[in-house]
């Protein structure tokens, strides 16, 4: 006599499993806190990692002036065109290799997270032609998303003022209006793409798909999400308010030096800023890598076994 077989259900690709956990709002001090821990253990090599995400762009940058000076001379007009077409493409492969780089942090940090060495090759891995197609549509839509969400907070301030800005002033509480409309309109924008890298880089997800599972993901973890971006704004003003108290001294000390060098005080003192802007770059790489790894963190908190059934 036969027996029927049980029917075997085959997972279907991008087919979810798991719905994105409702966490508490101190849930955003762990992440902050995991993140640290993460970048503790290579702290050396993550701010590497950092500085070298943004020596890229400045690299291209010089490249691009470095071509325009060797061609041929133009007219006004065309300079003037040529110099917007040049910014505007340089500006959107920039755009598009941060994503990318996000993409190669989020997979490190999983990788050290779960025990392995530091890899600088993982770095790269957003640019393998698996996932640099899928980059470059979330490039794309992130650019369109600002532009609609720019034009729905600008959308109720013209009907307030009936097309005159100056009359916003008139308005009670005006100001604050704006800054309400702009606050809410940015914290729309950061929940639609805040985990996209990690969705895309770990678990192919569709770009389509993956702002649509971060804005549900995000949504449901406000709280949570309010207490990280506190603890952020918390360390952002004091690593400010520590590299001002640093450098007014210095300042002070050799911009009253310069006035009494002349000419020559005026180098020292150029001198002086440079040096100030490398260490304020090389100090904030600190918290900039641990924002980084922050896209790790809160997505493994929110979806601790994945949002797909392959993982």
């Amino acid at each position: 006599m036969e027996t029927s077989q049980p029917t075997q259900h085959i997972a279907v690709p991008n087919s979810p499993v798991n719905q994105p956990k409702r966490l508490r709002a101190s849930e955003g001090v762990n992440w902050f806190a995991e993140s640290w821990r993460i970048f503790n253990k290579y702290k050396l090599k993550w701010i590497g990692a950092m500085v070298l995400f943004f020596l890229i762009p400045i690299a291209l940058g010089l490249l691009s002036s470095y071509a325009a000076e060797g061609s041929q001379p133009m007219t006004f007009n065309q300079l003037s065109l040529g110099i917007v077409i040049r910014e505007v493409i340089i500006n959107l492969f920039v755009y598009w290799g941060s994503y990318c780089f996000l993409g190669g942090i989020v997979l490190l940090a999983h990788q050290t997270a779960k025990g392995a060495n530091f890899n600088f090759g993982s770095l790269f891995a957003g640019f393998s032609t698996k996932k640099i197609g899928s980059f470059l549509v979330l490039m794309l839509m992130s650019i369109v998303a600002i532009l609609l969400l720019a034009l729905v907070a600008v959308i109720p301030i013209m009907l307030l003022t009936k097309g005159n800005l100056s009359a916003l002033e008139m308005l009670p509480m005006g100001e604050s209006l704006v800054f309400i409309i702009m606050l809410m309109v940015i914290s729309i924008g950061s929940m639609m793409f805040w985990l996209t890298p990690a969705l895309v880089m770990l678990e192919d997800v569709r770009p389509v798909a993956a702002i649509k599972v971060s804005l549900n993901a995000c949504f449901r973890n406000i709280p949570a999400f309010l207490v990280y971006s506190l603890i952020w704004f918390g360390v952002i003003m004091a690593f400010g308010l520590a590299m001002t108290l640093f450098a007014i001294p210095i300042i002070f000390v050799l911009g009253v030096g310069g006035q009494l060098l002349g000419a020559g005080g005026e180098q020292q003192i150029w001198k002086v800023f440079i040096f100030l802007t490398i260490l304020s770059g090389s100090v904030f790489t600190v918290p900039y890598s641990m924002m980084a790894i922050g896209l790790y963190t809160s997505y493994h908190s929110i979806f601790p076994e994945g949002y797909l059934n392959k993982r």
